[in-house]
């Protein structure tokens, strides 16, 4: 009985992390694009009912470049574009959504984009505020997002993705 609990239990999904903020007055750590090569690949998973890829390639011209795609009942649901850039010393992270279509959320909302600034980089491990990206494995990752609903409250979207095979 000891070995099964224990085989379950190690078997069981670790916990959603909970985003980590940017706290009044604190200033995003200086970082280089390059401390994120471990987020190089693609990733395929998603989240309870809903399936999920996302794409980042390497490390270029200061930035990190990918996409991500989510989809339900084998049909995009959205795009997004995204972008880890420099933001003075630090970093950001920066991304637009799309329909399926193409149309663009943001640009409907007069916004450039969303931007998740840095709160700090660990072994791997990323933390922007309100979005953390986890190497969980060496061909796992987990992406924990807090979304600020339409009436104020807040909610977490907690990914899981394996490494693509090549």
């Amino acid at each position: 009985m000891t070995l099964l609990l224990s085989l379950l239990l190690a078997a069981a999904p670790a916990p959603a992390e909970v985003p980590r903020r940017l706290e009044a007055g604190q200033t995003s750590p200086a970082a280089q694009v390059e401390a994120l090569d471990f987020l190089t690949g693609t990733w395929v998973g998603g989240r309870e009912g809903v399936e999920a890829s996302v794409v980042y390639l390497p490390p270029k011209g200061g930035q990190i470049s990918g996409h991500f795609q989510e989809g339900k009942d084998g049909k995009v649901t959205m795009y997004e574009i995204v972008q880890i850039v420099h933001a003075g010393a630090s970093l950001a992270y920066r991304l637009k959504h799309f329909n399926p279509d193409l149309t663009g959320w943001e640009e409907k909302a007069g916004d450039a984009a969303t931007v998740f600034p840095l709160v700090a980089v660990e072994r791997d491990a990323v933390f922007f505020d309100g979005f953390t990206i986890r190497r969980t494995g060496p061909d796992t990752l987990a992406e924990t997002v807090r979304i600020t609903k339409k009436d104020g409250s807040e909610m977490l979207l907690h990914y899981t993705y394996r490494r693509a095979p090549r």
